[in-house]
């Protein structure tokens, strides 16, 4: 692959992108494979090529290929996640976040989960119990800060996004949850993620208790008892993972899953099919 980079110089690439609407179904498949080969650089030189370029017809072919490629790139960098145990959450959402988004800068966010890390650190002390730690957490991220739910457009595959949320301070049952989780962790703050159908819930477990979080509902905490209530109301056979907690990996997968779900009810039903292509590339045993 390595090699394939290097051999592409200029007028190579440039002869190469000629040969995109090529009709050789052979053609086409070199094409792709060594566009796929060249990674962030393919995507980066036909960026290049798209600005300088005159001809609509080339732009709109450039235009096609920089999505192609961009939505393979997001695929793999989100598999090479997977591969690598999924450890980091953020990273794997900030991947989510680039689908939409390719040209997010990750520092921006991380820097900013970081503050209000900080800003609730600062809050707590080492008295407290684990309620009141959390109720700091609910006071700095829904009072202080005005996070909350976008209740004007609940279904917006945007809300879904890091940087969606930390910018408009509104998200959805995943987003908000992810953030809250990923405040917690960083505080050292035993908090797990649990999923359920159609919703995302968290758990705080320590070798003295274990209860339950609703982040989309202000960060109030439930018992067992009442998550069973619940699943007998909507009518969920119990099943012993809705009582656990899931892993970063899964956690990421359902967000795909979501994001599907919320761009088919928008009408956006080839943006629902790209995510069902991530959503494959990643989906493996390994």
């Amino acid at each position: 692959m390595e090699a394939q980079k290097k051999q592409l110089d200029e007028k190579q690439f440039n002869a190469l992108i000629t040969l995109l609407d090529d009709e050789d179904p052979e053609v086409s498949e070199h094409v792709w494979t060594r566009l796929s080969a060249m990674g962030q650089e393919g995507l980066d030189r036909l960026e290049a090529a798209w600005e300088v370029q005159e001809d609509p017809a080339m732009q709109a072919r450039l235009e096609d290929a920089i999505a192609k490629l961009h939505l393979k790139e997001v695929g793999r960098e989100l598999l090479d996640w997977r591969k690598g145990g999924g450890k980091d959450l953020l990273r794997g959402w900030y991947l989510v976040s680039r689908y939409q988004f390719p040209e997010l800068e990750y520092q921006k966010y991380r820097n900013e989960v970081n503050r209000l890390v900080n800003k609730t650190w600062l809050e707590l002390n080492g008295r407290m119990d684990a309620n009141q730690k959390l109720r700091v957490v609910n006071h700095i991220l829904f009072k202080m800060e005005g996070y909350g739910p976008n209740s004007s457009r609940p279904k917006f595959p945007n809300n879904s996004y890091l940087n969606y949320l930390i910018d408009q301070q509104e998200g959805n049952v995943m987003s908000l949850a992810l953030l809250y989780l990923l405040i917690c962790r960083q505080l050292d703050l035993p908090v797990y993620g649990v999923l359920l159908p159609g919703y995302f819930i968290l758990m705080y477990k320590d070798e003295r208790q274990e209860f339950f979080i609703d982040v989309y509902n202000g960060g109030k905490t439930f018992n067992k008892a009442r998550l069973k209530g619940y699943l007998k109301q909507v009518n969920v056979e119990e099943n012993a993972s809705f009582f656990k907690p899931t892993s970063n990996i899964y956690i990421i997968l359902r967000l795909l899953e979501q994001l599907a779900v919320d761009y088919d009810r928008n009408d956006k039903p080839e943006k629902a099919q790209e995510i069902a292509e991530i959503l494959r590339d990643i989906e493996i045993t390994f």
